[in-house]
């Protein structure tokens, strides 16, 4: 529909009055309430809205944690706290260091030392000397005879050949002479080829009847590994009778993992243990060593020769092989004892002045026989603890209970302690000693307590209470809490004697205490090392 131009001209007017109209109601509203309208217009706070942070990581990444102050602890012990604790310090500095490879190994004939003993001729197994696989036999030794119809005939070509040199004696032609004189070495030489003896060759010469059996000698010293033949068994010429062994020396073989090769070479010097050989140790040198992988175990073969007097290797052993290996040249390197490793963190304790020892996180590399190589956290030249570690440790994080045990250790406030030994009343003076029975018990085994108490005279004190108490210091690091196991030890003749079930296997601190009527006379702080 199409509007004429009266109509547009109304709609315009329209509008015109209408935004009049509402500019007039707008300014009538101001004059109304202008306290009002001057607060919206000009101090109305912007909207706010509530807004959550964007996380900086993602839901499905979590953040990185914080990384732990290279410094642990410190702790400052006098010389009579060292002394008991037993610490001991070394220097860092470089080394060239040594790492054990060890492996599984078989022992093995000497493929190099084998002998098989064969018949030189055919015929029957008259006699047997070796009754029986594994029996030792020497160099040149009787070890069968064989009868056999050639050596039979040969033998009497032979006594027919000297009698017919005999019958021509000197007056004969020289042709014929020398014809029957090369008949006679053919002869003899085809019965010594044969393995016939000297003594039994004169025999022959002298009898007209001659026994002939052809002895058969070892070749070789050794054990028999196979015995192939028995009495009476006929047998053919170049037939094996029987399989010698020498085993002076023999062979190790050492499975080598695929990234153990290159620390294996010919001629590295081994060490071979086994649980057969308890408390020795045999050394060979590697020979050989295998060029290709077994597919299925991912191993090369290396092959040890090793001396083997008195027979102390059997072969089908099974054997632990320690090579050598250089695993580096000047490194920086501590000694492994003075590592604490939690299982997160890597700590040592450096030694400082005035008997201060401050715990220190350090990063170290894969271990070598004695050593860890240091990544950081270690200078050259500082001294750490090499002995005691694992104590101090202990001490730094020790129960309130057990404040003191080593003397007054700055770790600790002995302020009220020392106030109550001031205030406490003077004791006589005693002199107290322990000792364990076994001197190294079992965990979780009893071990027998002696305790002696001495006055100042040196005289045995016998109407005292004495109470030990082990304690092993609780260990957060390594989440373990704090283990106690205490006693007490009655009258016994010469000392005071108890026993007492070691908890567990380790390092217990043993606290004794002397007392009389509920006054403590004396206590003596010891270590009792449990296996």
């Amino acid at each position: 529909m199409t509007m004429t131009r009266n109509e547009k001209k109304i709609l315009g007017t329209g509008l015109a009055l209408g935004l009049v109209l509402a500019f007039g109601a707008f300014g009538a509203l101001r004059l109304w309430h202008p306290e009002r309208s001057a607060a919206q217009t000009q101090e109305a706070p912007a909207p706010q809205y509530e807004t959550t942070p964007e996380p900086t990581t993602s839901p499905r990444t979590k953040p990185e944690p914080e990384k732990a102050d290279a410094s642990v602890s410190n702790i400052q012990l006098t010389q009579k706290e060292r002394s008991d604790i037993g610490v001991e310090t070394v220097e860092v500095r470089r080394r060239n260091l040594q790492r054990s490879l060890i492996a599984v190994a078989k022992v093995d004939e000497p493929e190099t030392q084998l002998a098989s003993i064969s018949a030189r001729i055919g015929g029957r197994i008259d006699k047997l000397y070796i009754n029986f696989t594994g029996q030792q036999v020497r160099r040149g030794q009787a070890i069968a005879s064989l009868y056999s119809p050639e050596v039979f005939s040969a033998a009497e070509e032979y006594r027919l050949s000297l009698e017919n040199r005999k019958r021509l004696g000197t007056g004969a032609e020289p042709l014929a002479v020398s014809g029957a004189e090369d008949l006679v070495t053919a002869s003899r030489r085809r019965l010594e080829l044969w393995g016939l003896t000297p003594e039994q060759l004169n025999e022959i010469a002298s009898s007209a009847k001659p026994q002939i059996e052809l002895p058969i000698y070892s070749t070789v010293g050794g054990i028999v590994t196979e015995r192939k033949v028995t009495q009476g068994q006929y047998v053919n010429a170049g037939e094996v009778l029987f399989t010698i062994a020498d085993l002076s020396t023999i062979w190790v073989k050492a499975d080598v993992y695929q990234p153990d090769l290159p620390s294996v070479h010919t001629g590295q010097s081994v060490e071979i243990t086994s649980d057969s050989l308890p408390g020795s140790t045999l050394h060979g040198r590697v020979g050989f060593l295998d060029t290709s992988i077994n597919p299925q175990t991912r191993t090369a073969s290396a092959r040890i020769q090793v001396p083997n007097p008195n027979m102390r290797l059997r072969p089908g052993m099974f054997v632990q092989v320690k090579f050598a290996a250089p695993a580096g040249r000047d490194i920086l390197a501590i000694p492994r004892s003075a590592v604490l490793d939690t299982g997160t963190r890597q700590i040592v304790y450096v030694a400082k002045s005035n008997g201060e020892f401050e715990g220190r996180q350090v990063q170290l590399g894969a271990p070598s026989n004695d050593y860890y190589p240091v990544l950081a956290g270690l200078k050259e030249g500082e001294r750490i603890v090499s002995q005691g570690s694992f104590l101090i440790d202990s001490q730094t994080r020790i129960t309130a209970g057990m404040t003191g045990l080593y003397g007054g250790s700055k770790e600790f406030d002995h302020g009220q302690s020392e106030q109550s030994q001031a205030q406490a009343p003077a004791v006589p003076q005693i002199k107290l000693s322990f000792r364990s029975d076994p001197e190294t018990p079992r965990g979780n085994s009893d071990a027998t307590l002696h305790v002696t108490v001495l006055d100042s005279s040196g005289k045995p004190l016998t109407d005292v209470q004495v109470k030990v108490t082990l304690i092993m210091p609780a260990m957060p690091a390594m989440g373990m809490g704090e283990m106690r196991a205490a006693t007490d030890l009655a009258w016994k003749s010469s000392d005071y004697v108890g026993t007492i079930k070691v908890p567990a296997a380790g390092s217990w601190n043993v606290e004794v205490n002397a007392s009389r009527s509920g006054q403590l006379l004396g206590s003596y702080h010891a270590r009792l090392n449990a296996q």
